[in-house]
């Protein structure tokens, strides 16, 4: 009978021990797609980039079939850059989500002179013309910190 006690109680411990874990998860997931909305919203409200950005923000796009294979590029900082998490969104119509780092993933750090030394942001549009033709307009914001001080930097071109 002692033995039978100990036995469901193991048991119960493992199935509450899961079910918080899963809450847990569950509640973090969403957390995490309520800062990816909000910042979506937020990014199509800014019109201008901010000045004298601490590093480089680039934005490369190649013709593929029918769609445009983009790449925002934060590289080369002046200074050491911690916990960066960053979304790049822009005007065109995509099935796709936009792409984010250190939202749904690990934040990431540009440090000065080391390597790896730049941040790469890839997503798709569809779009079936020519490139001399493309006009998009993307937006970029960055979150991150400097001597534990935190920026949010926004970056906005168009082509």
């Amino acid at each position: 009978m002692k033995k039978l006690l100990i036995i469901v109680t193991i048991i119960l411990s493992l199935f509450l021990s899961v079910g918080c874990t899963e809450k847990k998860e569950k509640q973090s997931i969403e957390k995490e797609k309520s800062t990816y909305i909000k910042n979506v919203q937020k990014l199509k409200k800014i019109k201008k980039s901010t000045d004298n950005l601490p590093f480089n923000v680039e934005v490369k796009y190649e013709k593929m079939k029918n769609e445009i294979r983009y790449q925002v590029i934060i590289d080369n900082p002046k200074e050491d850059i911690k916990n960066i998490s960053a979304l790049a969104i822009h005007n065109k119509q995509t099935d796709d989500v936009f792409p984010s780092i250190g939202i749904f993933d690990k934040k990431l750090n540009l440090l000065k002179d080391k390597k790896p030394s730049g941040v790469i942001l890839v997503g798709y549009f569809p779009y079936k013309g020519s490139m001399d033709d493309l006009k998009v307009q993307m937006k970029v914001l960055i979150e991150y910190k400097i001597d534990k001080e935190k920026y949010t930097s926004y970056y906005v071109t168009k082509k």
